[in-house]
């Protein structure tokens, strides 16, 4: 990626370049396949640490960071459903219900019926949730500073496209294996599974 003297910049915070800069930490002599590989291995330890280290940051809060994340979305939202929360975070609606089950039971939250649909829940935040929700943002916010500190803006802008375009392609790659397995199990069910070589013979 092309140098840049641009560098990100947050309130009262500025930051500074990595010391010594490499065009790409994966780019080495080798096949196009084993840089790929090592890439695909580069996400998977940065998102490791990167969950790993969130939730080191919200132990004292007693929370993870992503039952924190859901807090502060209910806290901003005053009132939403399970099923809309996990829409807007884009989450499976039983993680989302798990997240908001100790956040209860921590009282940051509450659940009461929906006066227009009795058989739906609404979420909403407790005064105490109210009070902590700040605090959580602020250590999100120095989070972000932390993890892209040194990053330059060009980077980080073609970063997210390629991020994008992956996400897209685990996206594709997921649901079609969600459609093969549902194929699957309906063969399993109208006729068994399918005759062996040997059985055929």
């Amino acid at each position: 990626m092309a140098e840049t003297t641009e560098i990100r910049k947050g309130k009262g915070f500025t930051f500074e370049p990595l010391r010594k800069r490499h065009d790409s930490p994966w780019k080495y002599p080798g096949t196009s396949d084993s840089q790929e590989e090592l890439l695909v291995s580069l996400l998977f330890r940065a998102s490791i640490k990167l969950q790993k280290t969130c939730d080191r940051c919200f132990i004292r809060f007693r929370m993870t960071a992503q039952e924190a994340a859901v807090l502060i979305r209910c806290v901003e939202a005053g009132e939403i459903s399970a099923r809309r929360l996990a829409d807007i975070m884009s989450r499976d609606k039983g993680k989302i219900t798990r997240f908001v089950d100790r956040l209860e039971a921590g009282r940051f939250l509450s659940r009461k019926s929906d006066p227009r649909d009795h058989r739906s829940l609404v979420i909403k935040a407790t005064s105490r949730g109210r009070r902590v929700a700040p605090r959580l943002k602020i250590r999100f916010e120095e989070i972000r500073k932390q993890f892209f500190a040194g990053v330059l803006a060009n980077d980080i802008d073609q970063l997210g496209s390629v991020l994008s375009q992956m996400y897209a392609n685990a996206d594709f790659l997921y649901q079609n294996q969600i459609a093969g397995d549902r194929r699957r199990d309906k063969t399993h069910v109208d006729g068994g599974l399918p005759a062996s070589k040997g059985e055929r013979e």
